[in-house]
């Protein structure tokens, strides 16, 4: 048998949807035109939305046999997460947003690493669904790579990622104390800490797509940094590093030195006030988990 792919069985793909009745279609669309060949099911956990988004899942039922629907009134990343992961009937577990479209190749890529790996995370594409002034405030990386943000373990975005349903059983799901940053870093982490290893799938590509305006990027930064002092008071044991105080001082006097930007191109502007929103973040998490993380 060297050589020769071990046989899987059916795959489950999950996807949280939170008022996504603008952008979900087309992740849809997507999932239809995916090249896998083997059996798969699509699982939508609609996360308690206040827009359409409930009829067009009835709506796609009628055309897309695989997809299956569950919901959650009560809104939460990682609730719908591990609610579709109950819900699925799959060996391997895929994870998508409602608000990306997945390359041809996606599932195919996923299962392919999850062959040899447990957990693993594909590649996000920032270019092709964003507009100057998102990607000013989420610049892309220069290659497609697995997230190193703190220093300590790499992981996927939820976004983009695999594991098999009987690591997510080990784990005990997701944590869902955690709410606007920090859900994915967790349970990856929590996953190397326990021993398995975590592989990137680089055919596996989405494009992803980030807030499009201010008030969107600026609340998403300002969630992102209250979740990093979290991070670090359930990971610090383990050997997740301080943020530095004199780092930290570092960056906010160049964020003042940049205080022009603000009279500056929208693209400048939300470049700086994501940045402002992420470490004010940061200090507000540190006095609410007593944990100072800057």
């Amino acid at each position: 048998m060297n050589g020769v792919p071990r046989p899987v069985g059916l795959v489950s793909v999950v996807m949280p949807a939170r008022n996504a009745e603008t952008t979900l279609a087309a992740q849809l669309e997507a999932l239809c035109a995916q090249t896998y060949p083997d059996p798969w099911e699509v699982v939508v956990v609609e996360n308690g939305s206040g827009d359409g988004t409930r009829a067009l899942l009835r709506r796609w039922q009628r055309r897309m046999p695989r997809l299956r629907v569950a919901v959650t009134e009560e809104p939460g990343v990682n609730r719908a997460r591990n609610l579709g992961c109950r819900r699925a009937d799959g060996e391997f577990v895929l994870l998508c947003d409602a608000d990306d479209v997945a390359a041809p190749g996606w599932v195919a890529g996923l299962v392919d690493a999850l062959r040899s790996s447990p957990a693993v995370g594909g590649a996000l594409e920032r270019r092709l669904l964003n507009g100057p002034v998102a990607l000013a405030a989420r610049p892309p990386k220069k290659s497609p790579a697995l997230l190193d943000t703190f220093g300590f373990l790499p992981y996927p975005a939820g976004a983009n990622c695999g594991f098999h349903k009987e690591l997510w059983s080990r784990l005990g799901g997701f944590d869902e104390s955690y709410r606007g940053g920090g859900d994915d870093t967790e349970f990856f982490w929590r996953a190397q800490l326990a021993g398995y290893r975590l592989a990137f799938a680089p055919h596996a590509v989405v494009h992803y797509r980030h807030r499009g305006d201010t008030r969107s990027i600026v609340r998403q930064s300002y969630g992102y940094g209250r979740s990093h002092p979290k991070l670090y008071r359930d990971f610090a044991a383990h050997g997740m590093p301080c943020s530095r105080p004199g780092d930290a001082a570092g960056a906010w006097w160049a964020l003042l030195r940049r205080s022009v930007d603000l009279l500056g191109p929208a693209d400048r502007r939300a470049a700086l006030l994501a940045q402002l929103a992420l470490r004010a973040g940061r200090a507000v998490g540190s006095a609410r988990h007593r944990r100072c993380y800057l």
